[in-house]
């Protein structure tokens, strides 16, 4: 019987020690989470496509500066002759016109042609257009990486901070639950008011509380973070970073700052360059009122019989090759009001160009003043959990000693959780600023490692 146990026991120890009971979850730093962001988000393969589509689009316009060679073959059957009408003399009647039926019921037709551009200025800057929009394409792409970088960074430090302050609030309630049970003896002794129970209770309920609406907070956050990324939602994932910021607490210059930007955000770059694609859209416009050269040819053979016996057909051959001029005289002046259209056009993305130029001033001057209320902050903040740890350590000493209440002691206890947690929010508020900031002068990316 004990052997048997012995065999069953083992044999479970064996099929459980060779799969494991559950997923293991990813361990995941901010900067890994920032690579797989490139490779997973769904909204940037979505861009990545719009680039090979623009590429296309590019490859397209060099082609209408190309050869255009097209072959054609025809074959037809006529049940009525052709007719042809020549004057009544060359037919030998007296008629003024003569209707004559030529030609055979089988017609075959061979074509070969060929239409070479010359001078065609209108598809030489629809080519530069194209290319000027496969640059936007390029610096969308770039932009919008930084954009889920921003958005990845963000969703992770809320995270962080959720998770740092769900670890606070859940040793204040162990705490203050050992107060609770402390306070419902003492009232059952008769040494304590049932209004002091009643309030650690209270107390008790509010963290709990907090505690529940982290968790569900936290949970969401998740969720997001694995759609941003482009991961499994049941993949479950363990943020390794910490909450802290070791970065230079340096004084920014705006002058400075709006340098790099102009060097380096995509967005100001996309603006440009929309002014120079509605500039050489009216180029091109205007374009269409100049003259154009082709080289033009073609190749025809062509037999015509009443039968079918093709080897006793005379296929004769036609050939020419020549030039081909085109000049605009009038379309009912729609190009002058198109190049109009544009030129109106060109004006708009110059205002919008001032205009943008401007909110990025405003946004990194709002960041820079910021950024010095969150370094005064955070030095506050760690002063005030000096005084509050020390506070507390003091009502521990009393209330062991019985020379303090258990209450004095709680509220020590939730000073100095409120302390920690404030403070845990300046970090996150300058962890947030330099990211922030790091978007804003064009420096974020999924490839970038974020400075802490």
């Amino acid at each position: 019987m004990k052997k048997t146990i012995y065999t069953c026991i083992t044999t479970l120890l064996l099929i459980c020690g060779g799969k494991p009971l559950f997923a293991q979850d990813k361990a995941l730093s901010l900067t890994a989470a920032l690579e797989i962001a490139e490779k997973g988000n769904k909204t940037v393969q979505a861009q990545l496509l719009e680039e090979i589509h623009a590429t296309a689009l590019t490859t397209e316009s060099r082609g209408a500066l190309l050869p255009t060679i097209t072959a054609n073959v025809a074959y037809s059957y006529y049940f009525d002759r052709q007719t042809i009408f020549l004057p009544g003399y060359f037919a030998g009647t007296s008629k003024p016109v003569q209707d004559v039926a030529v030609g055979g019921k089988n017609a075959f037709n061979g074509m070969l042609s060929l239409y070479q551009p010359i001078f065609a200025i209108d598809l030489s800057r629809q080519k530069e257009t194209a290319f000027i929009n496969e640059q936007i394409e390029l610096q969308k792409t770039a932009n919008l990486k930084s954009k889920v970088a921003l958005q990845v960074s963000v969703n992770y430090l809320n995270i962080l901070i959720m998770n740092e302050q769900l670890t606070l609030l859940e040793q204040s309630l162990l705490r203050n639950i050992i107060s609770l049970n402390d306070a419902r003896s003492l009232f059952a002794q008769g040494r304590a008011l049932k209004s002091d129970t009643l309030r650690s209770f209270i107390e008790v309920e509010n963290i709990r509380s907090s505690v529940s609406y982290l968790k569900n907070n936290t949970h969401v956050s998740l969720i997001e973070l694995k759609r941003l990324l482009g991961i499994d939602e049941s993949q479950g994932i363990v943020l390794t970073d910490k909450l802290e910021f070791s970065g230079q607490q340096e004084t920014y210059l705006l002058d400075d700052l709006l340098k790099t930007a102009a060097q380096n955000r995509k967005d100001l770059a996309i603006k440009q360059l929309l002014i120079d694609l509605q500039q050489k859209k009216m180029e091109a416009k205007e374009a269409e009122l100049m003259p154009k050269l082709a080289l033009v040819g073609q190749y025809q053979v062509q037999a015509q019989a009443d039968n079918m016996r093709l080897g006793d057909y005379v296929w004769p051959r036609t050939s020419f090759l020549g030039l081909q001029l085109s000049i605009p005289i009038f379309n009912g002046n729609r190009t002058r009001s198109q190049i109009n259209q544009a030129s109106i056009k060109l004006k708009q993305e110059q205002i919008r160009l001032d205009d943008f130029r401007d909110e990025i001033k405003t946004q990194l001057a709002a960041i820079i003043s910021k950024w010095r209320e969150a370094i005064t902050q955070l030095e506050i903040q760690k002063t005030t959990v000096s005084s509050a740890e020390l506070n507390y350590q003091m009502n521990e000493d009393r209330f062991k000693n019985g020379l303090g209440s258990r209450l004095e002691l709680t509220d020590a206890d939730l000073a100095l959780t409120q302390a920690r947690i404030n403070r845990l929010r300046a970090t996150y508020n300058l962890r947030m600023l330099h990211t922030e900031m790091q978007h804003a002068l064009g420096l974020l990316d999924l490839q970038s490692k974020t400075n802490k």
